[in-house]
């Protein structure tokens, strides 16, 4: 399944910094990770070595480049919440012109958050976190919460940070492959605290 490729990203700072969710180019992307389910790739600030993964300055054409090509393969970009935050955020804060074209082109992106709510609605209100869909549907954890990685970042955490944020690319890889192949993804409901099955509409 090399035609998807997750994307990931971790900022250094919080929403709550800068004024709210809509502020994105306020935002500092710290590391941005992808994965094909075969090969993984490090984009960051830091100097950083990571086992299975190939590291890449931070710089707005190298990353361009890299979805860039993937896209003119055929390939498709993969994200959780990509719509709505890594793909906007890469390219306000990060001048990433090619986040900008993946955006024009909505059969290019597969955003598996979208995906559960919209098939989720007859269920009532389900959490649609990734690290409830992984927990619920895999039996996974995520390696780190969310809101610790731009607290790790500051503390100079770097490796700790960009390990997160490639699991965290990978686990959005499984989930979407399990409902490919499975045609369902599990999480909790808000109103009654089971854990429920939704079956994917596509």
């Amino acid at each position: 399944m090399t035609d998807i490729m997750a994307l990931d990203i971790e900022t250094s700072n919080y929403s709550w910094e800068i004024g709210g969710w809509d502020n994105k180019a306020l935002f500092d992307t710290s590391v941005v990770a992808t994965w094909d389910g075969k090969d993984g790739h490090i984009f960051t600030k830091a100097d950083v070595l990571l086992d299975g993964a190939e590291t890449h300055d931070l710089h707005p054409r190298t990353l361009g480049d890299h979805i860039t090509a993937h896209i003119e393969k055929g390939g498709r970009i993969l994200g959780h919440n990509i719509i709505n935050f890594d793909l906007p955020v890469l390219k306000e804060s990060l001048d990433c012109w090619a986040a900008g074209d993946v955006m024009q082109k909505s059969d290019s992106i597969i955003d598996t958050k979208l995906l559960f709510q919209k098939s989720s609605l007859p269920y009532g209100k389900l959490e649609s976190s990734l690290q409830s869909l992984v927990s619920h549907t895999l039996g996974k954890s995520k390696s780190m919460s969310s809101v610790d990685a731009p607290r790790g970042w500051r503390d100079g955490r770097y490796e700790e940070v960009c390990d997160y944020c490639l699991k965290d690319a990978q686990l959005t890889y499984d989930i979407y492959a399990h409902a490919k192949e499975h045609g369902v993804l599990k999480s909790r409901s808000f109103e009654t605290g089971d854990i429920v099955e939704v079956e994917l509409e596509w």
